[in-house]
């Protein structure tokens, strides 16, 4: 590992913690963030570990994943002055223990929105989304009424709540939350005493409302001193900060510094985004490494709402199989290749049915979402319980299936019908049902398999996946003028029809076992060969044109969201190459393109080819 050095950046934090000031850092891409986040919690502990353990005080320190807490823990020796846990995990263990505050959030603040929401879904009629909106503001009016009766609330890690049951989602976290830190004093005392720093890494991916709630937190003389590194341009993700401006009087600090991007990748990041001149820092300095945009001659879509045929997608792919073999980059394992959605990643890794049915006329922008996300409520029993014990039963690894089922089966949870039996007797039972399963996983629709499992309690099942499993299939031919706000009905019973060919590779994606990403999935992420494949026909979204994006002048101007978020897109993906940037850019007037990239200065002649 590179000896650390102290940038300017780095000094001004330390200048900031020593003077007892709030900050924030703007570190691009590849910058040493987390590297300067470590250097400044053990600035802190080497100045005042002492007092605050004396004081049962500690430093806490919020991050984005799972996963970088464990990385930050261990470059901190895993000392228990610190307290790092994700977003939801710290303002949980804040508000955990406080019933009463929790309640009145509740009351006054997320179940009147909650309400006003679906209320404003219902327009009245008898459509199935407006009576699902109306009964759905029933339940929580229901809700709203009972939370006196409630003595205990618990936060499970899940999308579902259950307010009479005190159960609290993600979204009810940050909602109670920034309700608290808005509307209580005592709240924000508390955490303060508690947390005389609070650093926040990937502040751009925070929920607004836990910033402006921090840096309430930190107002006034001898408060908590709040730090935040992350990096507007790196925020992808809808409804979190994205500037995450500091306290009133903090000092905003700019690293400059890239470790990670070879000289020919900095230079067109530089131009692209602007505000932040970077420079190759450590072991990257002079390192050269290449950039090239190819240019290709798009097709006009074959098929209604713009969308490309079969044969028009295996001719782009054709396009960009034959673009990596000129590059020599086939049958490489240190190549990633980014598209925005998966519609060719889909048709290369045999999932296209699926992926077509979750981006068709049956799809609401939140099932597309969901779909991409791997969370969709019809998808995540097959890929988290059904398709691991289908594994498991293939390799026979009895212990494998009894921890499955232990994990996610109600039937063979710690309170479930089989927890007074021995373990030899819940192992010969779990092998036995899953042995059950695979015959029908063998012959049976999905449908049918999802039934089986609800029926013998092997999957938790979600309200919406009750509903529809439990109805009867729509039988009038779908209309989107009739039917829209109930095309949910048609998507769950196109996909209860469906085999299980495809769920295994689509399962396979989205855990990233595969050379395939969406640029959305290799946020935080780094690879020695990147190729990043832009296609709007391809993309079919409206959020996105990378087309106007890149060249504005030749293909239009993009709308303000299409400019913020494909740009912040675009600057995440090319960053994430340490040596080679490969871009393949679909677009109609390829030489119009060419000579726009060379007018703004983004690439040189030689990095622009043309097919």
């Amino acid at each position: 590992m590179t000896t650390w050095v102290e940038s300017e950046a780095d000094a001004k934090v330390r200048a900031c913690l020593d003077g007892h000031r709030s900050f924030a850092l703007i570190a691009g891409a590849g910058s040493g963030k987390t590297r300067s986040l470590v250097e400044a919690l053990g600035r802190v502990r080497d100045r005042e570990g002492r007092g605050l353990r004396q004081n049962g005080q500690r430093i806490a320190c919020i991050t984005f994943t799972k996963r970088a807490v464990e990385v930050i823990k261990s470059r901190l020796g895993f000392d228990d002055l610190y307290l790092v846990s994700t977003l939801h995990g710290f303002l949980w263990e804040q508000i955990g223990r406080f019933p009463d505050d929790i309640r009145d959030a509740l009351r006054l603040g997320r179940l009147p929105a909650l309400i006003e929401k679906e209320r404003a879904k219902d327009n009245g009629g008898n459509s199935r989304a407006a009576r699902d909106a109306r009964a759905k503001a029933e339940r929580l009016e229901q809700e709203l009424m009972g939370l006196a009766e409630v003595g205990d609330f618990q936060y499970g890690d899940v999308r579902f709540s259950d307010y009479l049951k005190g159960r609290l989602s993600h979204d009810d976290i940050i909602a109670i939350a920034s309700y608290l830190f808005a509307h209580n004093l005592t709240f924000r005392r508390i955490t303060g005493l508690r947390f005389p720093y609070i650093f926040v890494d990937e502040a751009q991916d925070t929920f607004e409302g836990i910033v402006t709630g921090l840096n309430l937190v930190s107002v006034g003389e001898g408060l908590p001193i709040v730090g935040y590194f992350g990096d507007p341009w790196q925020q992808i993700y809808d409804e979190s900060a994205g500037s995450f401006a500091p306290p009133e009087g903090a000092e905003t600090i700019t690293k400059t510094e890239n470790f990670r991007c070879s000289e020919s990748v900095i230079r067109p990041l530089n131009a692209y985004r602007g505000d932040v001149e970077q420079y190759a820092a450590g072991d990257n300095k002079g390192r050269e490494g290449s950039v090239e945009f190819r240019l290709v001659q798009s097709e006009a879509p074959e098929l209604s709402r713009n969308r490309y045929s079969d044969a028009q997608i295996e001719r782009a792919l054709v396009r960009m199989d034959a673009a990596v073999a000129e590059w020599g980059w086939q049958d490489r394992d240190d190549v990633i290749k980014l598209f925005l959605v998966r519609q060719m990643i889909a048709r290369r890794m045999g999932f296209a049915d699926l992926n077509r049915l979750f981006n068709g006329p049956y799809a609401s922008s939140r099932a597309e979402d969901d779909f991409e996300a791997g969370e969709h409520f019809l998808l995540v029993p097959l890929t988290t319980t059904i398709l691991p014990l289908i594994a498991a039963h293939e390799s026979g690894d009895s212990r494998k299936i009894i921890d499955i089922l232990r994990r996610d089966s109600p039937a063979f949870a710690a309170d479930g019908p089989n927890a007074p039996n021995t373990l030899k007797m819940m192992i010969d039972m779990s092998n036995a049902l899953v042995g059950q399963l695979a015959d029908l996983w063998n012959t049976g629709p999905l449908g049918d398999i999802l039934r089986f499992c609800q029926d013998r309690q092997i999957i938790r099942v979600s309200e919406k996946l009750r509903e529809h499993l439990g109805r009867a299939p729509r039988a009038e031919e779908y209309d989107a003028e009739a039917h829209g706000l109930d095309k949910g009905d048609w998507l769950a019973d196109a996909f209860f029809q469906m085999d299980v060919g495809q769920i295994a590779p689509y399962a396979s994606f989205i855990s990233r076992n595969t050379a395939f990403s969406t640029q959305h999935g290799v946020k935080g992420e780094q690879y020695t060969k990147v190729l990043v494949v832009y296609d709007d026909v391809e993309a079919n979204w409206n959020n996105y044109s990378f087309t106007k994006i890149l060249t504005p002048a030749t293909a239009g101007e993009p709308t303000d969201g299409q400019r913020e978020r494909g740009r912040k897109l675009a600057y995440v993906s090319f960053s994430r190459a340490l040596d080679d940037l490969r871009v393949l850019l679909f677009t109609p007037t390829p030489e119009a393109a060419r000579a726009e990239l060379l007018e703004r200065q983004l690439l040189q002649p030689e990095q622009i080819s043309v097919v």
